[in-house]
């Protein structure tokens, strides 16, 4: 039972994996990937925090991505305060954001995905990611 829990979930990651390769990676130019790939499978209804580390003086894109199925998934960086230095709705499944801090630190990402009508019963997924990328000033 575990072997092929362990197996579904590889898949999984999987998919997510070539989703982010095809879907959202070519928005990060002309920045470099920080080399952490943050990616999950999504049903409507649920909600997940990330926390990341930014440094001052680094310039940094911020790509939330997600398969079309998750419409109006909406998500947050803020700090330990709950400033907000970001708030979206994904439109077109992505959503990108360059930004700078002002010291260095970690920023909170909370993404919600609303709960979504079902009428056949049948729970479906997608794959959401996040990446991050930096240039130096």
């Amino acid at each position: 039972m575990l072997a092929a829990s362990l197996i579904a979930a590889t898949a999984l990651f999987g998919q997510c994996k070539g989703f982010t390769k095809r879907n959202c990676l070519p928005e990060l130019a002309p920045y470099l990937s920080n080399g952490q790939l943050n990616a999950a499978q999504f049903t409507p209804g649920e909600n997940a925090q990330v926390s990341i580390n930014f440094n001052k003086g680094i310039s940094y894109r911020l790509i939330v991505c997600a398969d079309p199925y998750l419409e109006d998934l909406n998500y947050q960086l803020t700090n330990s305060s709950g400033i907000v230095f970001k708030s979206d709705t994904l439109q077109d499944s992505h959503s990108s954001a360059d930004l700078k801090v002002n010291q260095t630190g970690p920023l909170n990402l909370s993404i919600k995905v609303p709960e979504k009508e079902n009428a056949t019963g049948i729970v479906r997924s997608g794959c959401v990611t996040i990446l991050i990328g930096f240039k130096e000033d």
